[in-house]
């Protein structure tokens, strides 16, 4: 999610043993009560707002239409972990993570996707393996066969977690209605993970990242049926991508990690396009990091009255907890 600064700045800024600075030195790793399960309906994509004035209660299923349910009252907060929402004891990019944080109560990941030199789509964030795994070397370097072997590490320590393929990963996201943001990184192609999701028929069940304009214009084209994100930081950002093709009911306007923009959530909400907005990056330095100084989170509280409607943070637990309520809101829209 325009984290490329931020993930430079992480892995140069080394600790006192050599390593990057821990991102969940100060992290809470106890799980809260998990957010209400919603079943989805059943009734054809694009329906619900039909359905639901005559049925009470009936929430929608196609993720546009989720989206657009996250603009209407009580809305709510789409939380997204990044990296899958890591902790002291559980890796990034693994699938038991993603297990462990769907059950505190964030429903989304930020998740990396990499290619293995056999050509195997997998999760991994760095362009080696060093820092996360057991392993060594380019994260294209080794088939499959050896990287599946390897064990994925904490800072803390490695595990019994190995990493994961795409398609294992989409599988589980779709049998546990959660929501993937995909991160492509150097060694991948849009196209093998644009078939990976709609061989999963995971089509609900995920964004994909684009990084520029022209990204989003050649995604969008090739799989319309998608959600993309894209960096907007203008009306007149968003018309240029319009003008392009790009459908507002499948974007989402990534709006950056350095302060927020009410003013814009708005103006693009009321263009039918969902805002999203990261407190991520380096302890130091990231609005994660700001909020949580004093023990108290009330800056995301903030962030859900004034329209923001896709949260990412490094602090899962932390935010699931604080948002507790505005969380609940969006389980209305199936989230």
């Amino acid at each position: 999610m325009r984290k490329a600064a931020f993930a430079a700045i992480a892995v140069l800024v080394a600790s006192g043993c050599g390593k990057p600075a821990d991102p969940t030195a100060t992290a809470s790793t106890e799980a809260p009560a998990a957010a209400p399960s919603v079943i989805p309906a059943e009734m054809p994509p694009g329906e619900w707002v039909k359905v639901t004035q005559r049925l009470p209660g009936t929430i929608p299923t196609n993720l546009s239409d989720r989206l657009d349910c996250l603009r209407r009252p009580p809305g709510g907060v789409l939380l997204i972990g990044h990296r899958g929402g890591p902790t002291r004891d559980y890796p990034e990019n693994a699938i038991e993570t993603f297990a462990r944080t769907l059950k505190a109560g964030t429903r989304g990941m930020e998740v990396d996707i990499a290619t293995s030199k056999d050509g195997v789509l997998y999760l991994m964030h760095d362009d080696t393996l060093e820092r996360t795994t057991t392993g060594e070397g380019p994260t294209d370097s080794l088939p499959w066969s050896a990287i599946q072997a390897l064990k994925l590490e904490t800072y803390q320590q490695a595990t019994d977690f190995h990493p994961p393929t795409l398609a294992d990963t989409l599988k589980w996201a779709v049998a546990n209605n959660a929501l993937l943001e995909l991160d492509k990184k150097r060694s991948t192609a849009f196209a093998p993970i644009i078939q990976a999701v709609r061989d999963a028929k995971a089509e609900n069940n995920v964004f994909i990242i684009t990084y520029t304009d022209q990204q989003a214009v050649e995604v969008h084209t090739t799989a319309p049926e998608l959600v993309i994100t894209a960096t907007v930081t203008s009306l007149a950002q968003l018309d240029d991508l319009l003008k392009r093709g790009v459908k507002a009911d499948h974007l989402v306007a990534w709006t950056g990690v350095a302060a927020p923009d009410p003013a814009l959530w708005k103006a693009l909400s009321d263009r039918g396009v969902e805002s999203a907005f990261g407190t991520l990056g380096p302890r130091s330095t990231s609005l994660d990091g700001k909020y949580w100084a004093d023990d108290d989170g009330s800056e995301y509280t903030d962030l859900d009255q004034q329209g923001l409607a896709i949260l990412v943070t490094d602090l899962t637990d932390k935010v699931s907890r604080q948002l507790a309520g505005a969380i609940a809101d969006a389980g209305a829209c199936n989230f």
